[in-house]
């Protein structure tokens, strides 16, 4: 993500050679260069998303401290640095009591420049972050939700669903913060590819004096969504890390977020059984196999033992399941004796390992995984409360409903009139067709004279009858079946029935059927 910078230099020579600085860095983007205070405070209103403001020392007609001062009072989630000539001990004094947060020399190499402006813009957009979701935070002092997922044993994935679970759950519109307690071999920042100098231990050295600045300070802000609170980087930390520090920080932590997930890894140390103590949910991940049965069982009898968890209140949450595993999910259920989830997670490791190696967890494209970690989300109810069902209408709709209702049913009756009535004139033309076919072989055989003779009568009612066999029903009737002969054919004409009793369609269906004379085939 592109780094947004300000500049406000009245130094032409000093603001050439920062832009050409800044041009020979990557992912950094000056948006606006002014010389005036004034226009720097106008600027930084009107560009949105600004990430860092450098402030040169003799810039005027406001001086350079006041000038900061002002842009932190206006923007307090804004990176203000001061650019002095000597980055002298009073200097840095200074520029903290204004509001500052460094101060960098006229003429600094662009690792240093870069790392100043890197680290400034991290803390801005997290402090954004953290305003933005303090907006939305719920007012009514109820706590988030807390999570917090333990290891039978190591390898079992618990940092992996940490993760993953955290981004389905932001990605369903929750604000979710993920904390990292696994003190002494915290893994998430290796899986999210994370630099952060902020951690656990800074909260817990200022946990007497904890508020939302000070958390949103340490948070990490991952551009899939939830928040971070990560691991010491060094291991030895842990141990000023004290279980009274942990309850302080996930209770602030709890009041600024919809669901907190815990990843404590799977060694039990004072910090993260207060995370478990005082979880909403504990989720043990264990592998099926027989060691993470055991270390599952062994855990939770150890918390009994305690007096932090019951057992029969411990979730175990089967990883790397696979129907060819010889302990599935039943026998499972008896062997660790605590509840175990429905949901289960597949042995994906394939689908796994290039987003471990590369710190990208969106490089998951298996969809069998990412919906698994769905299942859990919803198991566990950490998608937030059901929509309202809609209100019934009320008087009015319902009137409304009925007049479209009785307009609706003239339309369609006539609709299905039209189309019984075309399935008519279809049947029609084909008894039309059958009856001038035996018409003609009547004709060929005992002959069709118009004279009016007996004999000739008999001929040509024996001709109608014969056509009138061949048809059925209401077509059936002498009156409306007519017979021509001349040239050679006979004409038959059938009138259509009508789909409306007492309706007489106007027309009739004709065939023509050409008269042969069998004997001089012989």
């Amino acid at each position: 993500m592109t780094i947004q910078v300000v500049l406000g230099i009245g130094d032409r020579e000093v603001a050439t050679t920062l832009n050409g600085q800044f041009h020979e860095l990557q992912d950094v983007e000056i948006v606006v260069l002014e010389s005036v205070s004034g226009d720097v405070i106008s600027a930084v209103g009107a560009v949105p998303n600004v990430d860092v403001v450098l402030v040169h020392q003799d810039i005027g007609p406001l001086p350079a401290l006041d000038l900061i001062r002002e842009l932190v009072v206006r923007h307090p989630q804004l990176a203000v640095i001061l650019i002095a000539e000597e980055a002298t001990a009073e200097t840095f004094a200074a520029a903290m009591g204004s509001g500052a947060r460094g101060v960098i020399g006229s003429e600094p190499t662009l690792a240093e420049l870069q790392n100043r402006v890197a680290q400034a813009a991290d803390w801005s957009r997290t402090m954004r972050r953290h305003f933005d979701s303090s907006e939305a935070a719920p007012v009514t002092g109820q706590l988030g939700t807390l999570v917090t997922l333990c290891g039978a044993k190591g390898g079992t994935g618990t940092t992996t669903v940490a993760i993953h679970l955290a981004i389905a759950l932001s990605a369903a519109g929750r604000r979710v913060c993920l904390v990292d307690l696994d003190l002494q071999a915290g893994d998430v920042p290796v899986y999210l590819d994370v630099q952060h100098r902020h951690s656990v231990a800074d909260l817990a050295a200022a946990s007497d004096g904890l508020d939302g600045a000070v958390v949103a300070e340490a948070l990490f802000v991952h551009p899939a969504g939830p928040h971070l609170l990560l691991s010491p980087p060094h291991g030895e930390d842990a141990e000023e890390i004290s279980a009274r520090a942990v309850r302080q920080i996930l209770t602030v932590i709890r009041s600024r977020y919809d669901v907190v997930v815990v990843d404590s890894g799977s060694q039990v140390t004072e910090a993260n059984a207060m995370a478990v103590e005082l979880a909403d949910t504990v989720v043990i991940t264990a592998t099926p196999d027989v060691p993470s049965m055991r270390g599952s069982k062994r855990m939770t009898r150890m918390w009994s033992r305690l007096q932090i968890r019951k057992e029969e209140d411990v979730w175990v949450l089967l990883t790397r399941h696979d129907k060819r595993n010889e302990i599935q999910p039943d026998l499972a259920r008896k062997m660790v004796g605590s509840p175990l989830l429905k949901s289960t997670v597949p042995a994906n490791f394939r689908a796994l390992e290039d987003a471990a190696n590369t710190g990208s967890p969106m490089a998951v494209k298996n969809g069998e995984f990412r919906k698994a970690v769905g299942r859990v989300a919803t198991e566990l109810s950490l998608l937030g409360p059901a929509p309202p069902q809609q209100p019934p209408r009320g008087g009015r709709d319902r009137g409304s409903a009925m007049v479209e209702f009785a307009a609706i049913v003239p339309l369609v009756g006539t609709l299905l009139l039209l189309v019984w009535q075309v399935v008519m004139i279809g049947l029609t033309s084909m008894y039309s067709s059958h009856a001038a076919n035996e018409a003609a072989r009547a004709v060929n055989v005992i002959g069709y004279d118009q004279r009016p003779t007996p004999e000739a009568l008999a001929n040509r009612e024996e001709v109608r009858r014969r056509a009138v066999a061949r048809v059925s029903g209401p077509w059936a009737d002498r009156e409306h079946l007519h017979i021509q002969v001349s040239g050679g054919y006979v004409k038959v004409t059938i009138d259509c029935p009508a789909v409306l009793p007492g309706w007489r369609t106007p027309f009739g269906i004709s065939t023509k059927s050409k008269i042969v004379d069998e004997r001089d085939g012989e």
